[in-house]
């Protein structure tokens, strides 16, 4: 566990966070309060996997992330966008999230201060959102594994995000993103995180990253405009994390 500071041009001092995948969060908190960052950044994968066949809400079955989201917004003003682990979530669970005080950005902007916030949700939610419209079941019955053939974010929003007057900041889960669908587009920062630093590291570079394969271009770092995590917990089974401990990420303007 350790605490990653970048040096950026951001008008803001931002704490970025992602992955806890429904884990223990005690030493995140700790850290935040010691750094007290403007605004908490969280770009997706708070949610590990949740059970929809189960009566209530899927929300309701994690132990710490609601807890995590609530203790993040008591410390500054929280953003959230939607990671692939979100994917089963509903509009009630969603709203349940927000009720902890952060802002749940699903392919829609904010305006804080001087600076626009947008979130760029996984394209396994915008599938899912779009496979269950019009169902009458809360969680209509759906193997991830056999989605329809919906593989791309929902970017159409994006256009006029990047019209808006001020810094603008992206939340987007998956860092490989940022080639495909937002390297010619007017965005400040963006911040991710999905690849977990590339599991195992060696000799400063990743091993493997879903979304981009063995030896992947996108698991830590300043890349550009683009600031990823290593991510907060350890989700990949029987694989550890080698030389490549979780981190909380700092980016503390110039």
């Amino acid at each position: 566990m350790r605490d990653t500071i970048y040096r950026y041009n951001t008008p803001l001092r931002i704490a970025l966070l992602a992955d806890l995948h429904d884990r223990e969060f005690g030493w995140i908190t700790d850290s935040l309060k010691a750094h007290k960052p403007d605004i908490i950044c969280i770009a997706g994968d708070v949610v590990h996997r949740v059970d929809t066949n189960t009566d209530g809400l899927a929300i309701g079955q994690t132990q710490y992330v609601l807890p995590f989201l609530k203790a993040c917004a008591e410390i500054a003003p929280t953003f959230m966008s939607l990671g692939n682990h979100e994917w089963t979530l509903c509009v009630e669970d969603i709203e349940v999230m927000a009720e902890t005080g952060v802002t749940v950005l699903d392919n829609s902007f904010v305006q804080y201060k001087d600076v626009v916030i947008g979130g760029l949700s996984s394209a396994g939610v915008t599938a899912y959102w779009e496979y269950r419209k019009d169902k009458p079941e809360r969680y209509p019955e759906w193997d991830y594994g056999d989605r329809p053939d919906v593989t791309e974010p929902d970017v159409s929003w994006l256009d006029d995000f990047c019209k808006q007057d001020g810094y603008k900041i992206l939340l987007c889960h998956h860092p490989e993103y940022r080639d495909r669908y937002l390297k010619n587009m007017p965005i400040d920062l963006v911040l991710s995180g999905h690849a977990h630093g590339g599991q195992i590291r060696l000799f400063g570079r990743g091993l493997f990253a879903p979304g981009q394969g063995i030896l992947p271009k996108y698991t830590s770092g300043v890349h550009g405009n683009m600031i990823i995590s290593k991510g907060l917990a350890n989700t990949a089974g029987t694989i550890p994390r080698l030389f490549n401990p979780r981190e909380v990420v700092y980016i503390e303007p110039m």
